[in-house]
């Protein structure tokens, strides 16, 4: 199976001319990932869709008459390559994933768009342009999808505003909705549309991190705005409202702390279209930006976020996969600057570390470095990446063991010889202290309650994301303070940290005898 998917991405990629690192860069994934995918040393990732997204791409740069029909000879013998983009992505989707009946790819494969069933709701999905009525958490995940799949069959672009206080459970509790949705979302930007979105602060924080999980890849795209409303709100009555510009509208309510989603409409009438556009802008404007967001293309403008830590000269937490800049020590750093096209690693790093950690070149406050070790065989391979780099347009970095050595050693010697510098290592499996919950891997986080919150991938592509919101700041800084709450005393987490290295210095003296 995994040679069978590696010989179709290939096909694909060679087709249409498309490098790992565009690949990578489209669908949020590491390269050198989809090199392995490539080679079938590696299978379709489980934990993370990936067949949507790919699909998506390439229906969307598959254009000449030689490439479609080159495809469709390959996907569908004998018929034309759809127009239709939807169909197509459908098309490419159930062929990567080697599922039979894709070849009848008119109206059957159609109405079982994107995996969602139409027994989810007892209303079906309408076939006329007309308001349309679904019940629950299954009929808005249905109304969803019809209208961002009217709005992704567009020949033109379109602005989405969107702003909902409901509870996100009826988006993630069904995986395949998860899929579907960032599939046509992506859609919709790929074709130069544009999304105004109004996120509500106040939510749990693990809704907060699941959003800005699934948002992510949409927000590298650079066409969505985002806002916050800072004024109270009594939270009895939880709007959606999302627009299609002009196109179409859908609105949804619950009542009560405790409430159930009830009914969800969806609207074609121009006239209400104009009229909800019009309310959602009066709303916009007692709004304010909520973050700003920073990737490779204008990282340089990344200077006045960071200069907001030292300047607020209190405390900073920070949850990393690895060890924080703040103790790179210079060998290790001028060391990964040695890696193919990364001359630049170095200086780059020691900037964005002494904006964020020094004021008048002397240490601005106490830092405490949140981070899990890595296994040692990853070490050993070279395969723990170096967060980052890629943000400053360099090529995708992991550290070589000797690297990771000292800069872990670097960082346990500070924790043993400094007062402002501490170490809390999470759990074995990663689990948060209060919820329970496994925590993410998938972002950084740096929090200060005075200076705000950076939050950035720790895969690639990286982008970074900061914000000053108050309400925001203090559950990352709460979030962050639970796992110091339950971290093991001073002298046991020095001698984890001891054991460590030198379990990995011996694993180096074993791998560098058997070359």
């Amino acid at each position: 199976m995994k040679r069978i998917i590696g010989d179709k991405l290939n096909f694909l990629m060679q087709l249409t001319h498309t490098k790992n690192t565009r690949l990578g860069k489209e669908v949020s994934f590491d390269p050198s990932y989809i090199s392995r995918i490539r080679t079938g040393t590696r299978g379709v990732p489980k934990h993370r869709d990936f067949i949507y997204p790919v699909s998506a791409f390439f229906a969307q740069v598959i254009r000449t008459k030689a490439q479609k029909e080159a495809l469709a000879g390959a996907i569908c013998p004998g018929k034309r390559w759809p127009e239709d983009i939807n169909t197509a992505i459908m098309l490419i989707a159930n062929w990567l994933k080697d599922e039979p009946g894709f070849d009848e790819y008119s109206n059957k494969n159609a109405d079982s768009r994107f995996s969602l069933q139409s027994s989810e709701s007892a209303v079906s999905l309408p076939q006329e342009k007309e308001t349309g009525f679904y019940y629950g958490n299954a009929g808005k995940r249905e109304c969803v999808i019809q209208f961002l799949s009217e709005l992704a069959a567009l020949d033109k672009p379109v602005k989405l505003l969107l702003h909902s206080e409901e509870d996100m459970v009826w988006i993630y509790e069904n995986p395949d909705f998860v899929k579907s949705w960032s599939v046509l979302l992506k859609t919709i930007l790929l074709k130069g549309g544009r999304i105004v979105i109004v996120h509500t602060v106040r939510r749990a924080l693990g809704e907060m991190l699941e959003a800005i999980a699934k948002w992510s890849p949409l927000y590298a795209t650079g066409h969505i705005e985002s806002y916050y409303c800072p004024r109270l709100r009594d939270n009895i009555f939880k709007r959606t409202v999302f627009i299609g510009s002009g196109k179409a509208a859908i609105l949804g309510h619950t009542t009560g702390e405790a409430g159930k989603n009830r009914l969800n409409i969806l609207l074609h009438d121009k006239r209400a279209v104009e009229a909800l556009e019009k309310e959602f802008h009066d709303f916009l404007s007692l709004c304010r930006p909520l973050m700003k967001i920073y990737n490779s293309s204008n990282f340089a403008k990344l200077g006045s976020a960071l200069s907001r830590f030292p300047a607020a000269e209190s405390r900073t937490l920070q949850y990393h996969a690895t060890p924080s800049w703040l103790v790179m020590p210079e060998a290790a750093g001028k060391s990964l600057s040695l890696h193919p096209g990364c001359e630049l690693f170095y200086d780059y790093m020691c900037n964005c570390r002494d904006l964020l950690f020094l004021r008048k070149n002397k240490p601005a406050g106490p830092v405490t470095d949140i981070f899990s070790l890595p296994g040692i065989p990853a070490v050993v391979s070279g395969s723990v990446p170096v967060p980052l780099a890629d943000l400053f347009g360099l090529p995708s970095l992991c550290y070589t063991a000797k690297e990771f050595h000292m800069h872990l050693a670097a960082a346990l010697n500070r924790f043993k010889t400094s007062d402002d510098y501490h170490i809390v290592l999470p759990s074995p499996d990663n689990t948060h202290p209060i919820t329970g919950s496994l925590s993410s891997r998938d972002f950084s986080v740096i929090a200060n309650e005075t200076g705000g919150v950076i939050l950035y991938r720790s895969s690639v592509p990286s982008t970074l994301f900061f914000t000053k919101e108050q309400d925001m700041t203090v559950s990352f800084c709460e979030y962050l303070e639970h796992f110091e709450k339950g971290a093991a005393s001073r002298q046991d987490i020095i001698e984890t940290i001891q054991h460590y290295l030198d379990k990995l210095e011996e694993a180096m003296k074993q791998n560098a005898a058997a070359k």
